[in-house]
């Protein structure tokens, strides 16, 4: 990889974007971070180039012209609303990012997909009777994002799949799989895939891949109840 550049980073006010950002900034590793809504100035990290962006309507291939490479960790937020119709984040979002990547010159992508895109024997049976179906829709999405990915000639790719995601610190202790979650996963903290997504850009690691990432956790944040309070379920 050609680390002269900057690495453009997508949905970089998200959980999973910010913790990025963080490990980046410890590396002193240059970052572009494109955002829908940007964070206060006092809020903003120091050396770091903030860039307001939609990228459903937004011209974005000046902005990409001298980055290394693409991270993107656009997600859409869990909710009745979005569950029904989704925004097009992971599709047309997509589309337009690899566009304005192929104009600027720019052919190394690391995306969040998510572990549900496949079937997972780790995953309890109730998750899958319950909030899978909820998510179809979503999960489609994510389906035809790595199959665009997978279509793109010349594309240095990674569609990294975590599990359900939490909000807990980074661990460093995640597991790594092609495609299927290792045993015993369920769950992925934020940190612990935004720290994946940059090593495998920096590494060029799992190129061409779909690598699953988890980590067990303490029945407390895997059981239903503890799901359902996370989604806003009664």
């Amino acid at each position: 990889m050609n680390d002269t550049g900057p690495i453009a980073v997508f949905g970089a006010g998200g959980e999973t974007g910010m913790r990025l950002l963080r490990f980046a900034h410890a590396r002193e590793q240059a970052i572009r971070a494109f955002e829908h809504n940007l964070p206060p100035k006092d809020e903003r990290l120091e050396g770091i180039e903030y860039i307001q962006c939609d990228v459903l309507k937004d011209e974005i291939t000046e902005q990409l012209r001298g980055c290394c490479a693409v991270v993107s960790t656009l997600g859409v937020a869990f909710g009745p609303s979005a569950a029904l119709d989704p925004p097009p984040l992971y599709t047309q979002g997509t589309r337009n990012i690899l566009d304005a990547m192929k104009a600027a010159d720019v052919d190394r992508i690391a995306v969040m997909s998510a572990a549900f895109v496949a079937e997972q024997p780790s995953v309890p049976a109730w998750f899958e009777l319950t909030v899978r179906p909820a998510l179809t829709k979503i999960l489609e999405q994510m389906r035809e994002m790595e199959a665009m990915l997978e279509r793109e000639a010349d594309l240095k790719w990674t569609a990294v799949r975590p599990g359900w995601l939490i909000d807990l610190p980074f661990s460093g202790e995640a597991l790594v799989a092609n495609e299927k979650l290792p045993e015993g996963c369920f769950r992925c903290r934020h940190a612990d895939i935004a720290n994946f997504l940059l090593r495998s850009i920096l590494d060029e690691d799992w190129v061409g891949a779909k690598p699953a990432i988890g980590k067990p956790e303490a029945g407390q944040y895997e059981s239903p109840r503890a799901i359902k309070s996370e989604l806003g379920i009664d």
